[in-house]
């Protein structure tokens, strides 16, 4: 006797051909998910290392230079640059009490990350009595 052969075993070419259309949707999907984790990953890292950078040189330049107008600019060794620039607010009821501090951070490809805005209060200089 020769074995029967039934239709019913197996998949079709065009089963395999639906199986394949829905695996490959599902990697592009996949494939642009990651994409996606891997650039806001790489601009959360830029965004934390420029929120570190600016702490730190807010707290050097407010503690010793705050009140000087002007810019400074600067590079950490990582590559990162950035330029602070201090101005003298001047009108109504604040004229010439407050300083607004301008930070911006760029990345080492050049790209501007973030600018911070802040204000503080001119720092008034006590007069020293001097006896003769």
């Amino acid at each position: 006797m020769t074995p029967r052969i039934d239709r019913d075993e197996g998949f079709t070419l065009l089963e395999m051909l639906i199986a394949f259309l829905i695996l490959s949707t599902a990697l592009v999907v996949a494939n642009q998910s990651v994409s996606t984790a891997v650039r806001v990953f790489s601009t959360t890292r830029e965004i934390g290392m420029a929120d570190r950078l600016v702490s730190a040189i807010l707290i050097e330049h407010l503690d010793k230079r705050g009140t000087i107008i002007g810019e400074e600019a600067g590079r950490t060794p990582e590559g990162y640059a950035w330029r602070i620039s201090r101005t003298l607010l001047s009108g109504g009821a604040i004229d010439g009490q407050v300083v607004r501090a301008s930070l911006s951070v760029v990345n080492p490809q050049g790209k501007l990350i973030r600018t911070y805005v802040t204000y503080f209060a001119v720092a008034k200089r006590e007069e020293s009595d001097v006896d003769h």
